[in-house]
């Protein structure tokens, strides 16, 4: 007789037919991770959210100082293995050279970007769990400088998903600009200052300190409207963008699936976000399947999988018609 049990698994044993890097180091959290806590932190309603956000996250952390996350020798790891991945970079309209599915070619760079003590510290400061995203081009992003000196890192814009750390892979104290900065405002205030075609006021703009190589900012990305500048004199600027997801499955999902049509081959776009969401649906039917509720209304019930179907929907409609989606930006 078949067993029915379903074992899942939040990230693939394989991914796409990716070339790996040739030279690929051992991560080792005792001896790569040195993590600490922000200084700050600065709140949604800080950035002038209100109620409109009610249900759409479990946290009220918008974003964070700068602090600590690799050691000396996670640094040198890292920038090990960013360097062999500068190889496999890519452009689309908003950043002229990104290298995206980096964990399909670095074993480091899977095993750092899913470690569960780099995750648990983060929820800690996020105030609510966070799991590393279940797609593979979300979980782990690396910008490079772009080769006309003067263009913008990455233009000022808010992320295709929901929480993310921007993390200094090289020395940005060496740097002649190259600074990250987010707006103190909300998304949609941003928007009409773009669309009026007036200048960003330079009050809002916020430059978080960063004091070395290994630091990163944590922030609610898909709010926090951010950029990347560009450098004045050449040379290696890396950061790393890893992404998150909200353990509680009660917060809606957000991904904006035609904004990464711009970014990633639409196949594997499609086939990560189709797992992504199925994965979100099976752990919503876990407690349906295993602890069926004897004393829930049939409304109830029907409640239940009415919300699976929602998202499930949702996610046709995304597929469906994500092509063709115009980039969603804010210019330099």
């Amino acid at each position: 007789m078949h067993a029915f049990d379903v074992s899942l698994q939040r990230h693939p044993k394989f991914g796409p037919d990716f070339d790996t890097i040739k030279d690929d180091p051992v991560f080792d959290p005792t001896k790569h991770l040195a993590l600490e806590q922000p200084a700050y932190t600065l709140s949604l309603a800080d950035l002038g959210y209100g109620d409109e956000l009610d249900g759409t996250t479990p946290t009220s952390v918008a974003a964070t100082a700068c602090f600590r996350v690799l050691s000396d020798e996670g640094v040198a790891a890292m920038q090990h293995v960013c360097k062999q991945l500068e190889a496999f970079t890519t452009s689309n309209p908003r950043i002229s050279r990104n290298t995206r599915g980096g964990v399909y070619r670095s074993k480091f760079l899977r095993d750092f970007s899913l470690c569960p003590e780099y995750s648990e510290h983060l929820s800690n400061i996020m105030q609510t769990p966070l799991l590393p995203h279940a797609m593979g081009h979300q979980i782990a992003h690396i910008n490079y400088q772009p080769l006309t000196l003067g263009e913008n890192v990455d233009k000022w814009h808010y992320d295709t998903l929901q929480v993310d750390t921007v993390l200094f892979v090289t020395d940005p104290t060496q740097l002649d600009g190259g600074e990250f900065q987010y707006f103190k405002g909300t998304r949609d205030e941003m928007a009409q200052l773009y669309k009026a075609g007036v200048p960003f006021p330079a009050e809002r703009i916020e430059s978080p300190n960063m004091p070395g190589p290994g630091y990163a900012v944590l922030m609610q990305g898909n709010y926090v409207v951010h950029q990347a500048c560009g450098l004045r004199t050449q040379a290696d600027r890396i950061t790393l963008v890893n992404g998150f997801s909200y353990a509680d499955q009660n917060t809606p999902d957000f991904t904006a699936l035609g904004q990464l049509f711009h970014a990633d081959p639409a196949p594997i776009a499609s086939a990560e976000y189709a797992r992504h969401v199925a994965l979100r649906c099976c752990q919503s039917l876990e407690q349906t399947v295993n602890t069926p509720d004897y004393g829930a209304s049939p409304a109830e019930q029907s409640r239940k999988l009415a919300l699976v179907r929602a998202e499930l929907d949702a996610a046709i409609s995304q597929l469906d018609n994500a092509e063709g989606t115009e980039i969603v930006h804010f210019g330099d």
